[in-house]
């Protein structure tokens, strides 16, 4: 009987030191994380994290807000200016990662710059064209989460260079 409740209770202790090292995580990025703006595309972050045990991960920005601003050219090269617009509690698109060793790699996370506003809304006439020109992000983070949950953010602040 001492032995049947010996080896039960190594049992129980073996599978709670079991699970405790299977949930064991410790995120953190590795390295700095990168971002580039570009009219055409938005913002892209770039980086690496790691300490995530083996669960399906997402990453994504979320911006406070995306400020652009347009002008508007008319045939003839002439420029209307400042034609604004303004963003609130802007998420970008998940990308989802499968992470190898408790490690990811993300590049491209992106926030894609606002639709431009057509040319009869904002311009003096129909017949002129919106161009995009200039793009302020502001209070930006880069969200990693398994499970619907963040387990690891940075924060980005202001991205306009």
């Amino acid at each position: 009987m001492r032995r049947i409740f010996s080896t039960a209770l190594l049992t129980v202790a073996a599978t709670a030191a079991a699970m405790t090292t299977a949930t064991a995580q410790s995120p953190h990025f590795i390295g700095d994380v990168t971002c580039t703006k570009s009219l055409t595309a938005g913002l892209q972050c770039s980086g690496k994290a790691a300490g995530l045990g083996n669960a399906p991960t997402g990453a994504f920005l979320t911006a406070a807000s995306v400020e652009a601003e347009y002008v508007c050219v008319n045939r003839g090269g002439n420029i209307a200016p400042g034609q604004g617009t303004e963003s609130q509690n802007v998420v970008g698109p998940t990308q989802t990662i499968q992470p190898r060793n408790g490690q990811i790699t993300f590049t491209n996370v992106t926030i894609p710059p606002p639709a431009t506003p057509s040319a009869r809304d904002v311009c003096p006439n129909g017949n002129w064209t919106v161009h995009l020109l200039h793009l302020t992000y502001n209070d930006v983070v880069l969200h990693i989460q398994q499970n619907g949950t963040d387990i690891l953010t940075r924060d980005l602040g202001d991205i306009d260079p």
